[in-house]
C-alpha cells in the first residue's frame, strides 16, 4: 500500500466515523424531546388501566350487593323482594376527581309485596283466601355510593331511585 493510499482510507474512515458522530450529536435532543413524551403516553396508559380496573371491581361489587339484596341480606326499603337488573341498561359509573370515590346508577325492575294489613270485608276475604298480599314490579334506579380504600372497593350508601 502506497503512503497517499493509506492516507485516503484513513481520512474516508474518518469521514465515516466522524459522519456517524455527527449524527448521534444532531439526534440526543430529538431524543431527550421525545423521551418526556413516551414517559407521558406511559402515564396515561397507566391511568387507563387503573380506571379500567376501578370500573371491573366497581361492577363485580354492584354484582355481589344485588345478590345479597335478592338473597335479603341487604335491606333497601320495605316490602322489596328482589332486583332485577335491566337488559336494556348498562351500569353508569362516574368518578369523582381524586378517583376514591365513584357514584353508580343502573336501571332495574324492583319487585314489591304488599301485606294487605287493613280491616275491610275485601282485605279480610283476601286473607282468609290465602291471598293476603299484593305484588308489583316497578322499574326503579339503584343509586349506589362507592369509596375506595386500601383494601379496595366498598359500598358507602345503596337507595332505589
Amino acid at each position: 500500500m502506497t503512503m497517499d493510499k493509506a492516507a485516503s482510507i484513513a481520512s474516508n474512515s474518518t469521514d465515516r466515523r466522524s459522519f456517524l458522530k455527527t449524527g448521534a450529536i444532531a439526534a440526543a435532543p430529538l431524543a431527550i424531546a421525545v423521551a418526556p413524551a413516551a414517559a407521558l403516553a406511559d402515564d396515561s396508559s397507566r391511568a387507563r388501566l387503573t380506571r379500567l380496573e376501578d370500573e371491573k371491581a366497581i361492577a363485580a361489587l354492584h354484582r355481589e350487593v344485588v345478590r345479597k339484596i335478592n338473597r335479603g341480606e341487604r335491606k333497601l326499603v320495605t316490602g322489596l323482594t328482589a332486583l332485577a337488573d335491566s337488559p336494556a341498561h348498562e351500569l353508569q359509573i362516574a368518578f369523582a376527581n381524586n378517583g376514591l370515590r365513584a357514584t353508580c346508577r343502573r336501571a332495574c325492575n324492583a319487585s314489591f309485596r304488599t301485606e294487605f294489613t287493613g280491616t275491610s270485608t275485601i282485605e279480610q276475604m283476601h286473607r282468609l283466601q290465602g291471598q293476603g298480599l299484593h305484588q308489583h314490579e316497578e322499574p326503579r334506579v339503584l343509586v349506589a355510593e362507592y369509596v375506595k380504600d386500601k383494601q379496595g372497593w366498598a359500598v358507602e350508601s345503596l337507595h332505589l331511585a
